[in-house]
């Protein structure tokens, strides 16, 4: 269920259906962007509730009354400024209530957004949602950076590495991706992979199903693809390819899955440095040539190291960190050559 503004209000007023009434109450607890929107939007209802019963008071009906109980005419000019002061007095609150709250709405839209980052350690695949709805999860050693809360109009992240997108739908509010000033991937709500690490050369974007369009930020060029395809950005030569992908092999690390299927060893290599933070060499020109097709879950570094072995003439060594002068500890380097 895409929840709305008209849900919570149906939550309010307690006439929010029951089969939708489960899920909004478990985001109410699990989400605390979701839980402020509530409070805030809440605070608006109750506070409107107050005007409508404002609104109820009949002033004339009430003067009436009053006027028929008045038997001398010596009285009638005290009366009605009495009359006159008391609606002034009731007029005060609510003249106080309604500017405190057209205040108090302004600040909060003009008040400057909080900026959130998540960054995931190396090693792990970290989960989150975002104040739409949205639920992105970043690979190994990735950050994304985006508002607490999403204004009118364009919804705006910021990626750094490699995430996949789950966008929920709003056809009113663009779902916009930043990505180190060179791309802009944008979408309304669909699903779609990003690997954009800073020491690559290239960004990749896989769209698994909808549609999404990819921009360069200086506006001279985009393309729309299709699900199950690819496109490459280089970034030094600002062009961008497209070709069809398997999809497993670039999502599969979402569900804890590193998937090569005819992976050059420059590949193998990279991957493995990122998700386990070790540094990985190659030895020898030979060694780029060799490909991979292989699963891997919940294997250690070592055991991966050691079916490569099997499948290659190839050996390995590992260099275990050293401490430096300044207490820290400089990364794992493993070794990788041919056999003699």
């Amino acid at each position: 269920m895409d929840i709305n503004t008209e849900h919570i209000i149906a939550y309010l007023e307690k006439r929010l259906p029951e089969n939708d009434l489960k899920e909004f109450e478990y985001q109410l607890e699990n989400s605390d962007d979701f839980r402020k929107e509530v409070e805030d939007i809440a605070f608006v209802w109750r506070t409107s509730e107050e005007l409508k019963l404002h609104g109820k008071i009949d002033t004339d009906a009430n003067w009436n009354q009053i006027s028929r109980r008045i038997k001398k005419d010596k009285y009638k000019t005290k009366l009605l400024r009495y009359s006159r002061s008391a609606a002034a007095i009731l007029i005060l609150p609510v003249l106080f209530l309604t500017t405190f709250l057209y205040i108090e709405l302004d600040n909060k839209n003009n008040q400057p957004k909080q900026q959130l980052h998540v960054t995931s350690a190396y090693g792990t695949v970290t989960k989150t949602v975002l104040s739409d709805g949205t639920e992105v999860w970043l690979n190994s050693g990735s950050t994304l950076s985006y508002p607490q809360t999403f204004t009118k109009g364009e919804r705006n992240v910021m990626l750094t590495g490699e995430a996949y997108f789950k966008v929920s739908s709003d056809k009113s509010n663009r779902f916009n991706v930043i990505i180190s000033d060179e791309l802009i991937v944008s979408a309304y709500g669909t699903e779609f992979n990003i690997n954009s690490y800073k020491e690559d050369n290239t960004i990749d974007v896989t769209l698994i199903e909808g549609n999404i369009q990819v921009s360069k930020t200086d506006k001279t060029g985009s393309k729309d693809i299709i699900p199950g395809q690819h496109i490459t950005y280089n970034k030094n030569s600002k062009l961008m390819a497209m070709a069809d992908v398997n999809l497993s092999v670039k999502t599969g690390w979402k569900d804890g899955k590193m998937i090569f299927r005819r992976a050059n060893m420059t590949e193998v290599v990279q991957r493995l440095s990122r998700h386990f933070n070790v540094d990985i060499r190659l030895e020898g020109k030979e060694l780029y040539d060799y490909e991979y097709s292989a699963t891997f879950t919940t294997e250690t570094l070592n055991e991966i190291l050691l079916l490569l072995e099997k499948t290659a003439p190839i050996k390995y060594s590992i260099i275990e960190p050293e401490q430096s002068g300044d207490y820290s500890f400089t990364k794992r380097i493993v070794k990788i050559s041919l056999k003699k």
